[in-house]
């Protein structure tokens, strides 16, 4: 645990750099949260840290007393499986549907164009439009799509190797925007162009699917990927009506935990299944909050996802609840509604598989 503490003080320091040095008025909080986005690594705002004690070791899973009070409930089930998953360490695609989807079997682009993609999900998004690369993320987590075997890899999503972008000579580098106050700089410091793309929520992956497309030849693979979304929208977006189950979000890193507000993928999910994110704000996906104004909230249900390396998240979830005694007073606790999602379909970036995730949290929500 030192070695993680030592390198979330590393990153924090790079974070803060980031926001003193950057032309936005980001926060060194924000700025830590953009590091997040599709890390391999983890971060958190360790200034925080002496202030919030408690919740920097934040670490949830039920006690075993908790979890065997569930009735009707699949949560001791749901952390056992999503526990094996994060043991077995064998990488998953970042998207099921992206792989199961029709998509065109020759890869193109127009001639003269050298794209570059820095996350998993924008090659699911590359991927499903049919659409080559010449360099794409190395990660530790998400399997890249088959189609893009033997592309030349450029490094982690949050620190990709400019070195080797550079040898690539590409003409668009493509990147999720929570990373652009971290690597814009980074990209026009090397002479290339770069594209911001928004997916911190479903309608912005799908906003991404068609400047994409629109930009490379796809827009007709784009419009029909699209259309899935509107068709799927129209006959989801009244399924819940009436009162809504308030609900705390956090995501976990290894060492401490965020919440995420309804600005999140994750916490975006929450609020479109039919549930009342407690934590909101304006312009932040995540937040530092501490275990007394969480309890103040009340909320019905808890949903815990990872990140970065999700078994040591999940096995600090587990401490945090079962030793922290301020967990025994949140309702949701002690009626065993404390639920560990699967950090494949609740991550930072938004997926393909959002269906599957809205059909997870369907029973979670409405028992």
């Amino acid at each position: 645990m030192k070695f993680f503490k030592c390198l979330i003080v590393l990153l924090m320091c790079f974070a803060f750099a980031v926001g003193c040095g950057g032309s936005s008025e980001e926060s060194t909080e924000e700025a830590t949260a953009n590091i997040i986005e599709e890390t391999e690594t983890v971060s958190e705002n360790e200034t925080d840290a002496e202030t919030t004690g408690e919740d920097a070791a934040a670490e949830s899973v039920l006690t075993e007393e908790t979890s065997s009070a569930q009735e009707g409930s699949s949560g001791e089930k749901v952390n056992e499986e999503i526990m094996e998953k994060a043991e077995s360490g064998a990488k998953q695609t970042n998207s099921q549907a992206a792989a199961n989807a029709d998509k065109p079997a020759e890869t193109t682009a127009p001639e003269g164009t050298r794209i570059v993609a820095t996350s998993a999900s924008i090659c699911d998004i590359t991927d499903r439009l049919g659409l080559s690369l010449v360099g794409v993320p190395e990660t530790t987590v998400s399997a890249i799509a088959s189609r893009y075997d033997g592309v030349t890899t450029v490094g982690t999503p949050m620190s990709p190797d400019m070195e080797i972008i550079t040898s690539l000579n590409p003409t668009d580098v493509l990147t999720p925007d929570t990373l652009e106050g971290d690597l814009k700089i980074q990209y026009d410091n090397i002479g290339v162009n770069s594209t911001f793309l928004n997916l911190r929520s479903i309608k912005g992956l799908y906003d991404s699917v068609k400047l994409i497309g629109d930009k490379y030849g796809k827009s007709e693979e784009a419009d029909a990927i699209v259309a899935e979304y509107n068709e799927f929208m129209a006959s989801y977006s009244s399924k819940h009506s009436g009162e809504n189950p308030k609900v705390l979000v956090l995501m976990g890193l290894p060492g401490s935990y965020l919440v995420a507000t309804q600005n999140s993928y994750a916490g975006s999910l929450v609020e479109l299944a039919g549930g009342e994110n407690v934590f909101h704000d304006d312009t932040k996906d995540f937040l530092t909050v501490n275990t007394e104004e969480m309890l103040a909230k009340d909320p019905d249900v808890i949903i815990r996802t990872a990140h970065g390396l999700p078994k040591e998240a999940l096995e600090m979830f587990e401490k945090e609840f079962s030793e922290n005694d301020i967990w025994k007073h949140f309702r949701a606790v002690q009626e065993g509604r404390v639920y560990d999602v699967d950090y494949m379909l609740f991550g930072m970036s938004a997926t393909f598989d959002y269906p599957q995730a809205l059909a997870d949290l369907e029973p979670m929500l409405f028992p």
